[in-house]
């Protein structure tokens, strides 16, 4: 068919940074991630122009795939951010709002593209060095022994998502549950098994948040009256068996193919002869439990429990990999050759709950629980939605913590004494390393200045209420206060990281203004824990990703965009 309209040429911008309107939309994105940071961030409701669903969020992977880019650079970007969420679960904004930040900083000083990638680059190597090294004031090392640096994780995580709607004893609710969740996936003893365990989310909506609990095994939702019928169970354990493929004789498995038949055979009455010959196997072999991922034919429903079998259908492709691993069973893809001996799987018991007007199957594990299931409740959907997000990605943080047992001061401490140690390092080193990046002394000192204020704007986009933002002159720890610092009448008690007490004679000076440089001092170890952890592996990689996302995006010369 041909074209109602003739399509238009694409569209090619030269040097898109030095487009106004370009420099516009990256400011514009920049204030959007920039007021949704911290746990004081404010909401986006997002719906198309044609009216439809509304989504309420403050969660970047949320927020970016709801968006639409029609410039490159920003597409480009977020794929960038959302790609680094997928793999590692949090810092998203942050990833965004450094990145543009290094972009716009580079831009407003006139720092050459080639000279503020250089600068960059050498930056973050010494950032990495300084967050890895032991002189690092910054990092935590996480004590598996004790649980408060797990929920200082988890609390980082859930109290800065708003739009969880979260009063202060429900969301230390949903931290400790969420702990609890991911320690029932750490196996005790791990020679006995060799994976980690998995915690399934079940979400609940128009129940009270307090009604959110852990359950060992998995809950599966049932009908009212199959309830009834399973309050007369014995005890277990069940031998279960588990199937993949439809089980309601609609020639699912056949597909597209094409079929000879005899006039005679009625070809729905074959394919229901062939599912209750798979019903006499298993009643035959003792099964207790029978699981479909798909649909079960009603008659084979009713011969199955008339023989006292438990039947769940519906399960679902989620549920499908933990019940595996839960259970040990083995998937039945087809339904027309009889089912192993090794097919077979066990669950220790079963137990019903009832939640609401809900029904829930709880199947309990028949060793170590490898499966746990999360259940979440809350009041309405957008608040449940972005619950069960942010849970799931408290419980990937914590998760990362086995891989490298660090966390980093949250609050935006570990910003300011990054952007002091940088900037003090720096100073020290500015002609050498100016010599090595082959650019000018003051190049280099610009793009100094451009990295280390993008990291203290990031300790700022924390403050949404018209605070001041400080940096003491010792520790370079993040303090915020509503009264002015020369004021006799402070209010500051701790900084924002919850480790550093004030004290009298303890020098501060606004973030982001000039101060001479010093070198973060370590502070003595105290009894005073910090409140507010950051992943250290996601933050590291939020550096990293921002750091080359910004030099890639400044070494952009032309981009295409298609304006049809």
């Amino acid at each position: 068919m041909s074209r109602v309209c003739k399509k238009r040429p694409s569209l090619c911008t030269d040097e898109p940074l030095a487009q106004t309107e370009v420099l516009q939309k990256l400011s514009l994105l920049r204030h959007m991630l920039s007021s949704c940071y911290g746990p004081f961030g404010r909401l986006k409701q997002i719906h198309n122009n044609v009216g439809g669903h509304v989504l309420t969020t403050s969660t970047s992977s949320v927020l970016l795939k709801a968006l639409t880019f029609s410039e490159p650079l920003l597409k480009l970007m977020a794929t960038f951010v959302t790609n680094h969420i997928s793999r590692f679960g949090d810092c998203g904004l942050f990833t965004g709002i450094f990145c543009i930040g290094l972009i716009e900083n580079a831009e407003k000083l006139n720092l050459g593209a080639a000279a503020a990638s250089r600068v960059y680059k050498q930056l973050l190597k010494e950032s990495v060095r300084y967050l890895t090294s032991d002189c690092c004031g910054c990092k935590v090392e996480v004590d598996f022994s004790s649980i408060h640096s797990l929920m200082a994780l988890a609390h980082s995580v859930i109290t800065s998502k708003r739009a969880c709607m979260l009063t202060p004893d429900e969301a230390q609710h949903i931290i400790s549950i969420t702990v609890q969740a991911f320690l029932q996936s750490v196996p005790c003893d791990s020679s006995g098994r060799t994976c980690f365990g998995r915690t399934v989310t079940v979400p609940l909506q128009g129940q009270p948040v307090r009604d959110s609990a852990v359950f060992s095994g998995l809950l599966v939702e049932v009908s009212m009256q199959q309830s009834e019928e399973l309050q007369r169970l014995r005890p277990g354990p069940y031998k279960i068996v588990l199937f993949s493929t439809s089980l309601s004789g609609d020639l699912s498995e056949i597909g597209e193919a094409k079929l000879k038949m005899h006039t005679e055979v009625n070809p729905e009455g074959a394919l229901l002869d062939q599912l209750l010959l798979l019903g006499e196997q298993a009643v035959r072999d003792g099964v207790g439990l029978f699981a479909c991922q798909k649909v079960i034919h009603p008659v084979l429903q009713h011969y199955l429990r008339e023989h006292g079998l438990v039947v769940i259908e519906r399960l679902g492709a989620a549920l499908m990999e933990p019940f595996v691993q839960m259970t040990g069973a083995i998937m039945v893809e087809s339904l027309y050759s009889p089912v192993l001996d090794k097919a077979y799987g066990q669950v220790g018991g079963l137990h019903v709950y009832r939640r609401g007007s809900k029904e829930l199957l709880q199947l309990l594990p028949s060793g170590e629980p490898a499966v746990s299931t999360l259940l979440l409740c809350h009041r309405n959907e957008t608040m449940l939605d972005e619950l069960k997000v942010t849970c799931q990605r408290a419980e990937h943080i914590l998760r990362l913590t086995l891989k490298e047992p660090y966390a980093l001061l949250g609050g935006g401490c570990t910003e300011t004494m990054l952007s002091a140690y940088i900037r003090y390092m720096s100073q020290s080193k500015a002609f050498q390393a100016a010599t090595a990046l082959n650019c000018s002394h003051s190049q280099f000192l610009l793009g100094t200045e451009a990295f280390c204020c993008s990291l203290q704007s990031m300790a700022s986009s924390l403050n949404h209420g018209g605070q001041h933002c400080l940096m003491d002159l010792t520790h370079a720890h993040h303090w915020v206060t509503a009264v002015d610092m020369d004021s006799q009448t402070s209010a500051l008690l701790s900084c924002s990281c919850g480790l550093m007490k004030d004290r009298p004679g303890l020098g501060k000076t606004y973030v982001n203004t000039e101060y001479r440089s010093f070198f973060p001092a370590l502070i003595e170890k105290s009894d005073c824990q910090p409140r507010l952890l950051d992943s250290f592996t996601a933050k590291l990689s939020a550096l990293n990703v921002a750091v080359e996302m910004a030099c890639l995006v400044l070494d952009v010369k032309y981009t295409i965009k298609d304006v049809n």
